[in-house]
Parts: C-alpha cells; sequence; structure tokens
C-alpha cells in the first residue's frame, strides 16, 4: 500500500514453481531498486544451496542494485534457523544499509525513512513514467500472465545473444563503450612515513581504463569484489608514493593505499556496463552460497589480446 502511488512493484513467487529463480532474476533485472524484508524465516532451500530470498539477494548484488533491507530484531531466545542467522550476518557484513523492525507495525514507518533515503541517493534518471499501454497492461497482468512474458522474453534473448556468438561479433553486445587512452579519477586513502612520523592522507589520483585492464588481466580466473578491490589498491600503491610526493617531498614510504569504497563501487559498476566483466558463479562453502564471483569477458580479453598486436 505505501508503494502504490509511488512505484511499480513485483516480487519473487513460490519457490515451488519450476522457474521461480528466473523469474525473480528477471525482475532485478529489469528494477530500479530491490527491497528485502528478512522475518522470521529463512525460506526453503533450493537445489542452489540457498533459499530464494537468498538467491535474489546475492542477483541483487551482483547488478549492483539499491537495496532496501529491513532485519526483523530477534530475541536472544527466539529459535531461528541456522541458515537465516548466518545469512543475516552475511548482510550484515556486506556493508549494507539495514533498517530494524521488531513488528510488522513498523514496517510502513521504516519503508517511508528507506524509500526516501535511497531515491535521493540513487536517483532513477527520467522518474516514474506513468501509464503507457504498456504498463497498463503489466498492471492488469496476473503473476503468472507476467511470468509467461518474462519467460517468453528470455528465451528471446538467448536466442539473440546464440546469434551473436555464432557471427563473432563480441562488441555488438557492449552497453558502453570504453576507451583505453582515457583517463579518470579515483579518491584514495594512505599512510606516508616522512622523519619517522605517520600521517594520513586523502588524495585523488588519475588513472587510465589500459591501466584498469593489464590490472584484471592478472587476476586469477575467477575474483571476488574483494580481489577486485585489492586489485585497484595494488594498482593505486605502484603510483602512490611519487603521487604524495608532490606536496610532502619527505616522504619515504607509503603504505596501505585504499580506493574510497564509493569510487570502488562506481568503477565496479562500469566494468560491468562495458561488459568487461561478468558474474560467473557463487562461492560456495558446503550448502551455503558466501559471495559472488567474477570473470574478465571474451570481450575484454579480445581488447587486451589487440593492444598486445600492436606491441
Amino acid at each position: 500500500m505505501f508503494f502504490q502511488s509511488r512505484a511499480f512493484l513485483t516480487y519473487d513467487v513460490s519457490s515451488k514453481l519450476p522457474k521461480a529463480s528466473l523469474y525473480g532474476r528477471q525482475c532485478i533485472d529489469a528494477c530500479d531498486y530491490a527491497l528485502m524484508i528478512i522475518g522470521d524465516s529463512y525460506g526453503t532451500v533450493q537445489k542452489t544451496g540457498v533459499s530464494q530470498m537468498h538467491l535474489s539477494y546475492l542477483n541483487a548484488k551482483a547488478k549492483l542494485k539499491p537495496l532496501v533491507i529491513l532485519v526483523k530484531n530477534h530475541r536472544k531466545d527466539t529459535d531461528t534457523s541456522r541458515q537465516l542467522q548466518e545469512f543475516i550476518k552475511s548482510v550484515i557484513r556486506q556493508d549494507n544499509q539495514i533498517y530494524y523492525y521488531d513488528t510488522e507495525d513498523d514496517i510502513e514507518q521504516l519503508l517511508i525513512q528507506a524509500y526516501y533515503n535511497i531515491s535521493n541517493d540513487h536517483e532513477v534518471m527520467g522518474g516514474w513514467i506513468r501509464a503507457s499501454e504498456e504498463m497498463i497492461k503489466f498492471s492488469k497482468q496476473t503473476v503468472a500472465e507476467r511470468f509467461t512474458d518474462l519467460l517468453s522474453n528470455h528465451r528471446a534473448m538467448e536466442k539473440d545473444s546464440d546469434e551473436v556468438t555464432e557471427a563473432g561479433s563480441v562488441a555488438d553486445g557492449v552497453s558502453s563503450t570504453i576507451v583505453l587512452s582515457e583517463t579518470f579519477n579515483i579518491q584514495y586513502s594512505a599512510q606516508a612515513y616522512e622523519g619517522g612520523n605517520l600521517t594520513d592522507v586523502t588524495r585523488v589520483m588519475t588513472l587510465t581504463w589500459r591501466e584498469i585492464l593489464v590490472a584484471l588481466v592478472k587476476i586469477p580466473t575467477t575474483f571476488s569484489s574483494y580481489g577486485l578491490q585489492n586489485t585497484i589498491n595494488r594498482l593505486i600503491a605502484v603510483k602512490a608514493e611519487q603521487d604524495i610526493k608532490q606536496d610532502m617531498p619527505n616522504v619515504h614510504a607509503v603504505s596501505r593505499c585504499q580506493i574510497f569504497q564509493d569510487d570502488l563501487n562506481k568503477l565496479q559498476r562500469q566494468l560491468v556496463a562495458a561488459k568487461w566483466i561478468q558474474l560467473t558463479t557463487y562461492g560456495a562453502y558446503g550448502t551455503r552460497v558466501s559471495q559472488e564471483l567474477w570473470k574478465l569477458t571474451l570481450y575484454a580479453k579480445s581488447l587486451v589480446d589487440s593492444e598486445d598486436a600492436e606491441t
């Protein structure tokens, strides 16, 4: 009811349906924001080893969708499952913006706060477009009808993807082209040593997309977002001492170089949009999924090969 005049809503369908995960993934692909409410149940564990709620959360994180997460406060004597406890801990660890509630009566007030916070922090270009014929049709459809349409679109996309692959045109799928020689700025923090004194510094560094590509090639076959962060930090560290010495010429060592989290998130979104990296699988321990894993795309590798050929 809160979102009735503010947004178009869809939601995960019953996990008993054979294509429930596909429907959920298609909805997340199309959405501007994702909302997750963690209550008393983790949900039924699927063949993937996790519940549909957990899988949808991972999909939203992998697609870098802005997330609103509501978590129920559980008393110490509450009998909650191990999977639910582990899932909540994982969500908290991953630096999400979380709103806690005690009862369902608290949710509406939290939604007001969460909605305006996320819409201000992640403004949707173009806003809410009302009442096109397509949207009117969508609003009148049942969940089953929407699911059928999405499944049909998914098959059409798979067919188009196969045709592109057969034609050997990898670059045609790029949604945001990056020019290797172009530069961009990132902010980073570091510790500078000067005459026995330690100083925390924050600076802006200019990098080229070619440097990013070269660094990505050196990562193992698959990597986590944390692995990407470490790679960028190492790239910064190579240039940081000379960079900092421009203002602090007596610095003799630099350590703990860290890209700002906002800049890392922006960089990762750009790499995904340019189809330099893609989600491959989820890292798992036993039956529990822990984190998303990424890999360099064939398109990015083709850029590396082109660079090598030119040199």
